[in-house]
Protein backbone atom coordinates (compact mmCIF):
# COMPACT_ATOMS: atom_id res chain seq x y z
CA UNK A 1 0.00 0.00 0.00
CA UNK A 2 2.80 2.39 0.95
CA UNK A 3 4.62 1.56 -2.30
CA UNK A 4 1.48 2.33 -4.34
CA UNK A 5 0.94 5.61 -2.46
CA UNK A 6 4.57 6.59 -3.03
CA UNK A 7 4.22 5.84 -6.76
CA UNK A 8 1.02 7.92 -7.04
CA UNK A 9 2.59 10.83 -5.18
CA UNK A 10 5.70 10.58 -7.35
CA UNK A 11 3.66 10.63 -10.55
CA UNK A 12 1.63 13.59 -9.27
CA UNK A 13 4.79 15.53 -8.42
CA UNK A 14 6.23 14.73 -11.85
CA UNK A 15 3.03 16.00 -13.48
CA UNK A 16 3.11 19.21 -11.44
CA UNK A 17 6.80 19.69 -12.24
CA UNK A 18 6.10 19.23 -15.96
CA UNK A 19 3.36 21.85 -15.80
CA UNK A 20 5.73 24.36 -14.20
CA UNK A 21 7.78 24.83 -17.36
CA UNK A 22 5.81 25.79 -20.46
CA UNK A 23 6.61 26.46 -24.11
CA UNK A 24 3.65 28.02 -25.90
CA UNK A 25 2.41 30.10 -28.81
CA UNK A 26 0.46 33.33 -28.38
CA UNK A 27 -2.30 33.84 -29.17
CA UNK A 28 -3.56 30.30 -28.70
CA UNK A 29 -6.58 31.09 -30.91
CA UNK A 30 -6.59 33.52 -33.85
CA UNK A 31 -8.81 34.25 -36.84
CA UNK A 32 -7.87 35.37 -40.35
CA UNK A 33 -8.82 35.05 -44.02
CA UNK A 34 -7.00 34.02 -47.17
CA UNK A 35 -5.39 37.18 -48.56
CA UNK A 36 -5.38 38.92 -45.15
CA UNK A 37 -2.16 40.18 -43.49
CA UNK A 38 0.19 37.46 -42.18
CA UNK A 39 -0.65 35.79 -38.87
CA UNK A 40 1.88 36.51 -36.09
CA UNK A 41 2.44 33.93 -33.34
CA UNK A 42 4.85 34.65 -30.49
CA UNK A 43 6.92 31.71 -29.30
CA UNK A 44 7.55 32.07 -25.59
CA UNK A 45 8.55 30.17 -22.48
CA UNK A 46 7.21 30.37 -18.94
CA UNK A 47 9.61 28.52 -16.65
CA UNK A 48 9.59 27.98 -12.92
CA UNK A 49 12.99 26.31 -13.18
CA UNK A 50 16.09 28.24 -14.23
CA UNK A 51 17.17 27.32 -17.76
CA UNK A 52 20.19 28.20 -19.87
CA UNK A 53 18.21 27.46 -23.03
CA UNK A 54 17.08 24.75 -25.37
CA UNK A 55 15.28 24.02 -28.61
CA UNK A 56 11.73 23.84 -29.92
CA UNK A 57 10.30 22.17 -33.01
CA UNK A 58 7.33 23.94 -34.61
CA UNK A 59 5.01 21.98 -36.89
CA UNK A 60 2.10 23.51 -38.84
CA UNK A 61 -0.62 22.51 -41.30
CA UNK A 62 1.05 23.23 -44.65
CA UNK A 63 -2.24 22.76 -46.54
CA UNK A 64 -3.66 25.85 -44.82
CA UNK A 65 -0.59 27.87 -43.79
CA UNK A 66 2.61 28.98 -45.48
CA UNK A 67 5.64 29.79 -43.34
CA UNK A 68 6.85 33.36 -43.98
CA UNK A 69 9.56 34.19 -41.41
CA UNK A 70 10.86 33.91 -37.86
CA UNK A 71 12.42 36.83 -35.99
CA UNK A 72 14.23 36.53 -32.65
CA UNK A 73 13.10 38.98 -29.99
CA UNK A 74 15.50 41.21 -28.07
CA UNK A 75 14.75 39.22 -24.91
CA UNK A 76 17.19 36.29 -25.23
CA UNK A 77 20.92 36.88 -24.72
CA UNK A 78 21.49 35.09 -27.99
CA UNK A 79 19.69 33.12 -30.66
CA UNK A 80 21.05 29.65 -31.31
CA UNK A 81 19.11 28.46 -34.33
CA UNK A 82 16.22 29.74 -36.44
CA UNK A 83 14.65 28.88 -39.80
CA UNK A 84 15.34 30.99 -42.87
CA UNK A 85 12.56 33.07 -44.42
CA UNK A 86 10.10 30.95 -46.37
CA UNK A 87 11.83 27.67 -45.48
CA UNK A 88 9.31 24.96 -46.47
CA UNK A 89 11.02 22.22 -44.43
CA UNK A 90 9.20 20.89 -41.39
CA UNK A 91 9.51 20.90 -38.47
CA UNK A 92 10.93 24.40 -37.99
CA UNK A 93 13.89 24.17 -35.61
CA UNK A 94 14.26 27.09 -33.19
CA UNK A 95 16.73 27.37 -30.33
CA UNK A 96 17.63 30.13 -27.86
CA UNK A 97 19.89 30.36 -24.85
CA UNK A 98 20.47 32.55 -21.84
CA UNK A 99 23.70 32.77 -19.88
CA UNK A 100 24.91 35.18 -17.24
CA UNK A 101 28.24 35.40 -15.44
CA UNK A 102 26.57 35.48 -12.03
CA UNK A 103 24.45 32.62 -10.62
CA UNK A 104 21.85 31.36 -11.36
CA UNK A 105 23.45 31.59 -14.86
CA UNK A 106 20.11 31.36 -16.65
CA UNK A 107 16.56 32.67 -16.66
CA UNK A 108 13.15 31.77 -15.30
CA UNK A 109 9.74 33.37 -15.74
CA UNK A 110 8.19 34.52 -19.04
CA UNK A 111 10.49 35.21 -22.00
CA UNK A 112 9.57 35.72 -25.65
CA UNK A 113 11.91 33.80 -27.93
CA UNK A 114 10.64 35.33 -31.16
CA UNK A 115 7.77 35.79 -33.60
CA UNK A 116 6.60 33.40 -36.30
CA UNK A 117 4.74 34.75 -39.35
CA UNK A 118 2.37 32.54 -41.35
CA UNK A 119 0.30 33.28 -44.47
CA UNK A 120 -3.17 31.76 -44.82
CA UNK A 121 -3.53 29.80 -48.08
CA UNK A 122 -6.72 27.81 -47.42
CA UNK A 123 -9.90 27.81 -45.37
CA UNK A 124 -10.18 25.70 -42.23
CA UNK A 125 -8.69 25.34 -38.76
CA UNK A 126 -4.90 25.12 -38.91
CA UNK A 127 -2.94 23.71 -35.98
CA UNK A 128 0.52 25.02 -35.09
CA UNK A 129 2.27 22.72 -32.61
CA UNK A 130 5.41 22.91 -30.48
CA UNK A 131 7.51 19.98 -29.32
CA UNK A 132 10.91 19.24 -27.81
CA UNK A 133 13.93 19.46 -30.09
CA UNK A 134 15.40 15.92 -30.01
CA UNK A 135 18.89 16.53 -31.44
CA UNK A 136 20.07 20.08 -32.13
CA UNK A 137 19.87 22.35 -30.21
CA UNK A 138 18.21 19.73 -27.98
CA UNK A 139 15.90 19.96 -24.96
CA UNK A 140 15.93 22.62 -22.23
CA UNK A 141 18.62 22.31 -19.55
CA UNK A 142 19.61 24.07 -16.36
CA UNK A 143 23.17 25.21 -15.72
CA UNK A 144 23.57 22.74 -12.86
CA UNK A 145 22.22 19.50 -14.32
CA UNK A 146 22.89 17.20 -17.24
CA UNK A 147 19.29 15.97 -17.09
CA UNK A 148 16.78 17.78 -19.35
CA UNK A 149 14.12 19.84 -17.58
CA UNK A 150 10.52 18.65 -17.63
CA UNK A 151 8.63 20.90 -20.05
CA UNK A 152 5.04 21.00 -21.35
CA UNK A 153 4.72 22.00 -25.01
CA UNK A 154 1.48 23.71 -26.08
CA UNK A 155 -0.16 24.36 -29.45
CA UNK A 156 -2.20 27.09 -31.14
CA UNK A 157 -5.07 27.11 -33.65
CA UNK A 158 -5.60 29.52 -36.55
CA UNK A 159 -9.19 29.75 -37.84
CA UNK A 160 -9.08 30.71 -41.52
CA UNK A 161 -12.09 32.04 -43.43
CA UNK A 162 -15.72 30.97 -43.43
CA UNK A 163 -16.90 27.38 -43.43
CA UNK A 164 -16.77 26.23 -47.04
CA UNK A 165 -20.16 25.56 -48.70
CA UNK A 166 -20.04 22.39 -50.76
CA UNK A 167 -20.54 22.90 -54.51
CA UNK A 168 -23.80 21.58 -55.97
CA UNK A 169 -23.58 18.79 -58.49
CA UNK A 170 -25.81 18.40 -61.55
CA UNK A 171 -28.55 16.71 -59.51
CA UNK A 172 -28.38 19.45 -56.86
CA UNK A 173 -28.68 22.23 -59.45
CA UNK A 174 -31.59 20.44 -61.13
CA UNK A 175 -33.37 20.03 -57.78
CA UNK A 176 -32.94 23.75 -57.03
CA UNK A 177 -34.37 24.67 -60.44
CA UNK A 178 -37.41 22.44 -59.88
CA UNK A 179 -37.99 23.92 -56.43
CA UNK A 180 -37.75 27.47 -57.78
CA UNK A 181 -40.18 26.59 -60.58
CA UNK A 182 -42.68 25.13 -58.10
CA UNK A 183 -42.38 28.19 -55.86
CA UNK A 184 -43.00 30.47 -58.87
CA UNK A 185 -46.14 28.47 -59.89
CA UNK A 186 -47.45 28.57 -56.33
CA UNK A 187 -46.89 32.31 -56.12
CA UNK A 188 -48.71 32.98 -59.43
CA UNK A 189 -51.58 30.66 -58.45
CA UNK A 190 -51.91 32.40 -55.08
CA UNK A 191 -52.07 35.81 -56.78
CA UNK A 192 -54.73 34.55 -59.22
CA UNK A 193 -56.88 33.32 -56.34
CA UNK A 194 -56.50 36.63 -54.52
CA UNK A 195 -57.47 38.47 -57.75
CA UNK A 196 -60.62 36.36 -58.10
CA UNK A 197 -61.64 36.96 -54.49
CA UNK A 198 -61.18 40.74 -54.87
CA UNK A 199 -63.24 40.76 -58.11
CA UNK A 200 -66.06 38.90 -56.35
CA UNK A 201 -66.03 41.40 -53.50
CA UNK A 202 -66.28 44.36 -55.91
CA UNK A 203 -69.31 42.82 -57.65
Amino acid sequence: MNAVLTLVVGLSLASISAAQNLVRLNPTQSTTDVGAPDVALELEIEFMDVTVGGGVEVTYDASLLEFVSFTFSQDPNFGLLGPGDGDPAQPLEIGAGWFTVEPPRGVSGVHIIGTLLFRAIGNGVASVSTSESPISPGPYFSASSSTPLLVSYLSAAVNIGPVAVPALGVFGRLTCCVLLFLIAIRTVSHRDRLGGVRSGLRE
